[in-house]
This record gives C-alpha cells, structure tokens and sequence, in this order.
C-alpha cells in the first residue's frame, strides 16, 4: 500500500510537471487569438472608415443640393420680379415712359432685395419702318437717345430704358439684336411666352469683361395672346447679369464649404477650381456633375469639396480604433509571454526545489529548518504568482468574450470555436490558479465538507475528553445544536479543544462548561463559556496567534496551539472566532459556522452578528 501512494504520487507530480512545462511555450491557441484580436481590428478599422466616408458624402451632396437649390430658386425670384415689371406694363395698356418705369424699379428696391442683379429695364420691338417713330418718342424724355451699333437685321430690339441708370449708361439704346445670343434668346422669349436666358455675353456695362447673361420676360400690345399673335412680340423686360456678382451675392463664400464651377455649354461662366482661390483643394475629397435645365439653357454644376470641407471632416477615429486593436494585440502577445515565463520561472524553481529535497533526503533532521524555510518561499510565491496571473487570465478571457459578442456573427463556426478554445482555456487556468491561491492560503489540503449534527459533534468531544472530564469532577451542559456545513471530524476537534481549555484553565470551583447557539441571518453563532480564569482583555486577540501561552507550564499543560488550530478550522469554512466580552467570571469563546443552506460563495461575507434568538430548547449533562 505505502509503494502503490508513492507511485500514484509520482505520476501526479509528472502529470502536474507537463502541464506546468507546457504552460511554458504559446501555443496555436495564444496565435489564433492575437490573429483574430488583429483581424477584428482592422475589420473595425476599414468599418469605421467607411461609416465616415459615408456620413461626409452625405454631408457634400446636401451642400451640393443645396447651392443648386439656391441658385435655382434666386433665378426664380428674378423671374417674379421681371413678370411683375410685365404685369405693371400691362396695367399701362402697353404705354409705359421712364419716369414710370423709374418709380416701379425704386418701388420693389431691386438693387437691394435682388442681389446679384445689374438693374431692371424694358426692351420694345420695333421694326426698321417703325425705328424714326420710336427714336422721337424716346427723346422726349431722354435727349441724345440713340440706337445702337448698327446691323443688317430688319428688326431690333433696342433697350429703352434701364434702371439704376448709374453703371448701366452705355446699355441705354443698345439693340440686343446686333447679337447673337442676345437675339436668339429674345426672339424665344417672344415666340414661346416664357422667360428665356441668353447664352453667355459681355454686358456693355461690364468693365471687367467676365461672363453674363440677359434674363428675358415677352409682353405683347394684347393681354390676351394666341399662339399665333406670340410673334407679334411689343417687347421684353429685361434684366443684365454678371455671373461673378450674381454667384457671390446668391452662395456667401464663407457659409459653404465647396467651390463650383459653372458652364452654359463649353464656356466656363464661373470658376472657382482655381488655385488663387482661397479655399481651393487641388485634391477634393468628393466631387459632382450636375446638370440643370433653366429657362431654355443648360447649365452644368461642376461642384467639389473645399479646403475647409476637408479640415471639419477631419476625425482620428479610424486611426484611434485601429491603433487601439494593435495596442491590444501588442498587450495580449506580453501578456501570454509574462504567462509563459511566469510557468517557466515557477518550473525552474520547482526543479531546483526538488533537486534541493531529493539531495536532503539523507538529512532530514538536520535540514528540517532549512525545508521548512524553502516551503515558506514556495507558498508565497505560490500565492504571489498565482495571485498575479489571475488579472491577465480575466482579462483575456473577458476580451475573448467581448469579442466574442461584439463581433461573433462576423466569424465563422471555425472562428467562433477556436475562440470558445480560448474562453476555456483561460477560464480552466484561472479555475486552477484560484485552487492554487486557496491552497496556499489555508496550507492544508482541502477538506470535503458535509451537513453535520452540532450536538453530535459535542457528544464526541465529551466523550473524548471523559477522562479529564471524571478527573476534574466538571459538569458540561449544552443545548440542542442544529445541523451546520462543516467537515465533521474538524468540527469535533474545534468542540474539544475549546470545552478542554475550559477543563485546563479552571479556578479552584469544580470546572463548568456551557455550549449554546444563536441563530443569526446566514449562521449559526455557538458559544463555549466556562467559569476558568479567563483571559484578560488586552489578550484576547493574541491568544488565537499559534505557540502563545499566558500561563507558564507549570499552572497549565498544553502547548499554546489549541486556539491557533481552532481558529485555522473556523477560517477554513468562512466563519469567525473571538472570545466575547462577559459580566460572568471564566472565559466565553464564540465563533461562526454556516447554515446548510447558505451558498458557499456567501461563507467569506459570514461575521460576526450582535444578537439573536437564543435556541435553547433543551440543555444535556455529560
């Protein structure tokens, strides 16, 4: 029998030596979890990244949207304004002089509320028989008044009157029909009944030479006109526009955040994709084409993202997630070398340790201190290391879990079960560190406990101490004590070492030893008094403390442990001892056991409690 322990005893010393050993390297399991860690980075990295570009093009095509939607709508407002000049002209019967004409354009403030526009003026139709008529009428009101360049046209469609005056002197008199973009688009106008532009001009007026356009509304001598009269056009109002002054007083450069370029056709009519401009990005982020049918034109929106786009769109998000996933990878790679050097350091010193007692063999005796020492060490670092490896064993087994539930439907079966191998493997490790820490806590092997009949228990510890019991002539009493969780052998040697220094520790009466209970919320609280010496006060934490004696061994045997062990055996099962304070003479130990219906996980939070019902139904002599 003693050959067969021994050699189960090796094989779990062997068995225990390859799991330490192959604790040591890292193994397929370790890399697939830094591979997915990293994976599952750059998988939120590039999700990240297109969340963003998504929300910033978003973002660029409403801005987009919206410049079209502005120019439309300001157009919109200038056609309101040039029917509103038709509809004061038909209200004339057709008849309308300057001064008329001055006071309509004062009246609606067109230079203020119409940003953007060069002024509002009429343009009559008059033919080559008509144009001797029409030059006296004019000079009326306006001396000097001429009609020009000259043509070759048979019709002409001079500018009678424009207003403000001021900056539009040289468009007074000027026949629209000397041109051809200016005609065609009139001669539309007229034909169709409808507002018309005209293609791309430089307007008289215009001293820097850029780009515009004619906005025009027909009026005919009739209110009511047929499809057939629409050629026998009286004449337009009109309005002349420079793009440049139009664009910057319909899109404010600082509110937007993109440049545009405009073109009717092949001619650029406003360019903001330019280098001098300040805002420029000669690389956009984003950029659009867009084509837009207006008032017998077509114009085209090149629109593109801005500098200023670019530095608001900027986020580090992307970058921050993925530099944290390789900060992650980084942690767990030192994290699983700490483990395997850690299981390294700890196989090394076992080795060494059982080198140390395979070579003490012979000397026992003499090394007894010396095994003693080196056992103290190898529980501490047994503690210590333990105690270290649980934090990173949680830790990766909690960031297996978060990835698990963060990004488990992204992985496939084999994926999820070769991170379902790393949530087990590192809750099975910690499972035998947290062993391991318990073990080196108590230094005992740990005990199965079991429900145990208290009164039983003092029945064996009387029993067991009937010699001293007759000896000294001494009376132990005790209630009825319930069932409690404990080991009951430990639990029969808790009762005996306490009613036995109740017995050691007397005074010149007959000993008397007194067990009770309290009931308290999650415990039992017993009780052993006796009417000894007792203990004094200042000594009542010190007595616990293993080899201390208050009495010298000539007044006492015994060898200072019996209350070390009691309390060794009291901590082992979550409870607590200490010798309570009493009016009565002698000393009265109390300590804490389990209810066997209290969960184990609950026993550490077992103390102490005040008071309670006292269950005392029945006390027994021995």
């Amino acid at each position: 029998m003693p050959f067969r322990n021994q050699h189960n005893s090796i094989i779990c010393a062997a068995d225990a030596r390859r799991k330490l050993q192959s604790a040591t390297r890292l193994h397929f399991v370790h890399w697939i979890v830094i591979a997915l860690s990293f994976v599952l980075s750059v998988v939120a990295w590039s999700y990240a990244k297109s969340s963003l570009h998504a929300r910033l093009a978003l973002r660029f095509d409403r801005e987009a949207d919206q410049v079209m939607a502005l120019v439309e709508h300001r157009m919109k407002n200038y056609e309101d304004a040039l029917w509103s000049g038709v509809g004061m002209i038909h209200a004339s019967n057709g008849q309308i002089d300057f001064d008329r004409w001055q006071a309509y354009a004062e009246s609606i403030d067109v230079t203020r509320k119409y940003p953007g526009i060069n002024g509002i003026g009429v343009i009559h139709s008059v033919n080559d028989d008509q144009l001797d008529l029409y030059l006296a009428e004019q000079r009326i009101q306006q001396p000097g008044f001429h009609v020009h360049p000259d043509h070759t046209h048979d019709e002409h469609f001079p500018i009678s009157y424009v207003v403000p005056v001021a900056g539009n002197e040289q468009a007074v008199g000027l026949d629209i029909a000397y041109e051809p973009n200016r005609r065609i688009a009139a001669k539309r106008a007229g034909e169709s009944g409808t507002a018309q532009i005209t293609g791309p001009i430089t307007l008289v007026q215009d001293n820097s030479k850029t780009a515009g356009f004619l906005f025009y509304a027909p009026f005919y001598s009739e209110r009511d006109v047929t499809e057939r009269d629409k050629k026998d056009v009286a004449g337009l109002v009109y309005a002349p526009f420079v793009v440049k002054k139009l664009m910057d007083g319909v899109l404010e450069r600082d509110r937007r955040h993109v440049g545009i370029q405009l073109m009717d056709e092949d001619q650029v009519l406003y360019d903001e994709h330019v280098a001098t401009e300040t805002d420029f990005d000669p690389s956009p982020l984003f950029s659009r084409l867009e084509k837009i049918e207006l008032y017998g034109r077509t114009w085209t929106f090149d629109i593109r993202s801005a500098m200023s786009f670019r530095d608001s769109s900027h986020s580090s998000q992307p970058i921050m997630i993925l530099l944290g996933g390789i900060v992650i990878d980084c942690m767990l790679i030192a994290l699983f070398v700490s483990i395997s050097r850690s299981s390294s350091k700890a196989l090394g010193y076992a080795d060494s340790m059982t080198v140390q007692l395979e070579a003490s063999q012979n000397l026992l005796e003499a090394r007894a201190k010396q095994l003693e020492n080196s056992n103290q060490k190898l529980q501490q670092f047994a503690f210590i290391a333990s105690h270290d490896l649980q934090e990173p064993l949680r830790k990766v087994a909690s960031f297996c879990n978060l990835i698990r539930e963060e990004y488990g439907s992204r992985l496939d079966q084999d994926g999820n079960r070769y991170l379902q191998f790393a949530v087990d493997g590192a809750t099975r490790m910690r499972s035998l560190i947290q062993d391991l820490l318990q073990y080196s806590k108590f230094g005992c092997e740990s005990r199965p406990l079991a429900v145990v009949d208290a009164t039983t228990a003092v029945e064996q510890a009387a029993s067991n101490l009937e010699f001293s019991i007759t000896q000294s002539d001494a009376t132990v009493t005790y209630c009825q004590l319930p069932n409690v969780w404990a080991h009951e052998r430990e639990l029969v040697r808790l009762f005996q070492n306490l009613i036995g220094n109740g017995l050691r520790y007397r005074s010149e009466a007959n000993p008397a030893v007194h067990v009770s209970v309290v009931e308290q919320d999650d415990c039992w609280e017993f009780s052993v008094s006796d009417n000894g010496i007792g203990i004094a006060p200042e000594y009542r934490k010190q007595v616990f403390g293993i080899f201390k004696r208050l009495h010298s061994r000539k007044n006492s045997n015994g060898n200072g442990i019996g209350l070390a062990i009691c309390k060794r055996i009291v901590d082992a099962w979550g409870g607590e001892i200490w010798i309570a304070t009493s009016d009565c003479p002698g000393c009265n130990v109390c300590f804490t056991v389990p209810k066997p219906d209290v969960p184990p996980s609950q026993w550490p939070n077992i103390s102490k409690q005040k008071k309670g019902a006292i269950h005392e139904p029945l006390t027994a002599n021995v």
